[in-house]
């Protein structure tokens, strides 16, 4: 029986966006993935609810996924199933790289899309802008549910490292932000964050021009690398 990836997240936008990525793997283990949210296994209970108390998105991201992990080990899940959490943001350079981790309660800790980006733009009329540079920032965190420890050796390259028996992995994304939005698709800040040589947003972006150019796709495509050795 292949394992399953559990994303820890309730974010619809998120899983399918991740299990688009994994579907288009060269990496038949990977591509065989049943990738199902955490929210989406009844025959568990309801997942807790992961406290993101850390300030750095690693952090965040090792939180969900070892959270996540031991509720299913709990729970009676298949040693072999993977988590995978991950935790990003938007960096504003004029917000002194604010929202961060906070961007998902920027406008407040129930806040929404809108909210938030009507927060982004408030900021940016306070201080007399109409733009800023920006990055979105990605740190995806894969365990095991079982308590077996990854024995494999890393490349050097310090997007991809080892902490807490989890392998990370970063992708981050250059852009800018503007008051002007523009496009309908995406999720998130996704209608005022320029890229594309500030012609497009990631808004107006189909979801696999999307998975080429942004912070979620950069981490993916180095996790997919990764990902046979964690599945062996």
């Amino acid at each position: 029986m292949s394992p399953r990836l559990v994303i820890a997240s309730n974010n619809q936008h998120k899983v399918a966006e991740i299990a688009a990525m994994l579907a288009r793997a060269r990496f038949p283990a990977v591509r065989q993935l049943e990738v199902v949210s955490a929210g989406a296994l009844p025959e568990y209970g309801t997942p807790p609810e992961i406290d993101e108390s850390d300030v750095t998105f690693v952090g965040n991201a090792i939180l969900k996924a070892n959270g996540i992990a031991g509720w299913l080990r709990d729970a009676g899940a298949r040693s072999q199933d993977v988590v995978l959490a991950d935790d990003s943001g938007l960096c504003v350079e004029a917000f002194d790289d604010k929202p961060g981790v906070y961007s998902a309660r920027f406008a407040g800790p129930n806040a929404d899309d809108e909210a938030n980006n009507a927060k982004l733009v408030a900021e940016l009329e306070a201080r007399g802008l109409d733009s800023s540079a920006a990055e979105y920032v990605c740190v995806l965190a894969v365990r095991c549910v079982g308590t077996r420890p990854f024995d494999f050796t890393l490349p050097d390259a310090g997007a991809i490292f080892m902490s807490d028996n989890c392998l990370c992995v970063e992708g981050r994304c250059r852009g800018n932000v503007r008051i002007e939005r523009r496009g309908d698709g995406g999720f998130g800040y996704d209608p005022h964050f320029w890229v594309d040589g500030d012609t497009r947003t990631f808004a107006e972006l189909s979801a696999s021009e999307k998975s080429q150019r942004s912070h979620r796709g950069a981490g993916m495509r180095r996790l997919v690398q990764e990902l046979p050795l964690v599945l062996a």
